[in-house]
């Protein structure tokens, strides 16, 4: 059973979409926290939803998001569906007086981005993007060493992320209308909101894509150049085409930190620093990012505190992504 006890201090959770991600990520990951619980979920289907809600122990299935948003038990919400119908969804918890934790992207554009936030903070509801890699071990490790000084003054920050997109099992993942693009958008923004959690804000975007975007198609991999406010560079090369690979490095004037694979949970991985002619590798476990997301989240709504992750940076994520699209090749950004 997910649902713990009926105690107060557990925030329970209505999940909107219900899916493979779900199923592998999520319901592992609440099992693992201490102040959360899910209380219900949603899918198109009314008896798929009551059918997968008996499978694994959770208290209701429904077919009508309204119908989720009135139970009692559903103190906030975890946002799944697909990335066209996160607005929507996100609205709608907003006006029922639900807490959001939205999946990445927060929306498909920065205007819709937008009116998301300007919803929830009209409700009164904490808004949060579900951005787990600030939880993962491996980059608070990478983060620590680089603001540490460690590695001097940091001179650049890369990331790689691809995998065989037409392995997964999201059907709409290659439709532009309901993903909203395609590596960028999907896979890309991890890299994305990793760079500036670790180098800070962006003030310039270069781009290249293949195929290019337009209406009717997405594009299958991206490259982007950044330059960060404090004159560091950056850089994302993200793909469908592909096997699975990930790769975050930080180069310093005086050394530099690196990790691979970077994006997985509960993965045990080794993170290189090398500097001064030394070499050090740190061995460690990179957590469940999804449960530690979750209590942060939740422990935010038990104390009245601001969300860890605010829509705000999603909708920062978004603009530079819609930047990416719009120019696919030189162009400048201005938060």
């Amino acid at each position: 059973m997910i649902a713990k006890s009926d105690s107060s201090n557990v925030i329970g959770f209505g999940l909107v979409g219900f899916g493979r991600f779900c199923q592998n990520r999520l319901i592992p990951a609440f099992r693992q926290t201490n102040n959360a619980r899910i209380s219900a979920i949603w899918k198109r289907s009314k008896s798929e939803a009551e059918a997968e809600a008996q499978k694994y122990g959770i208290p209701a299935g429904y077919g009508d998001l309204s119908d989720l948003l009135k139970h009692p038990g559903v103190d906030a919400v975890y946002v799944t569906s697909a990335n066209n119908m996160h607005e929507a969804h996100v609205i709608a918890a907003a006006k029922a007086g639900k807490h959001v934790l939205c999946e990445k992207p927060l929306s498909i554009t920065a205007e819709s981005c937008l009116r998301i936030v300007e919803s929830c903070n009209k409700a009164n509801v904490k808004l949060m993007v579900a951005h787990n890699l600030r939880y993962s071990e491996a980059i608070l490790e990478i983060k620590r060493i680089s603001s540490s000084g460690q590695l001097g003054e940091v001179v650049s920050g890369s990331t790689v992320f691809t995998y065989d997109g037409s392995k997964s099992p999201r059907s709409w993942l290659y439709d532009p209308h309901l993903a909203g693009g395609g590596a960028m958008i999907d896979i890309g923004v991890h890299c994305l909101d990793t760079l500036r959690f670790l180098l800070g804000e962006i003030v310039e975007v270069q781009s290249m894509l293949d195929p290019p975007k337009s209406q009717n198609r997405i594009e299958e991999s991206t490259q982007v150049n950044l330059r960060f406010a404090s004159g560091a560079l950056g850089s994302i090369l993200c793909s469908y085409k592909s096997p699975y690979y990930s790769r975050l490095e930080i180069q310093g004037s005086a050394g530099r930190a690196l990790v691979e694979p970077f994006t997985l949970p509960e993965k045990d991985v080794l993170v290189k620093v090398e500097r001064n002619g030394s070499y050090e590798g740190i061995p460690l476990n990179t957590g469940n990012s999804y449960s530690r997301m979750i209590e942060a989240f939740s422990a935010s709504i038990q104390e009245d505190n601001p969300a860890p992750i605010p829509g705000e940076e999603g909708l920062i994520n978004q603009t530079i992504i819609d930047q990416v699209y719009s120019d696919q090749d030189i162009g400048k950004f201005s938060k």
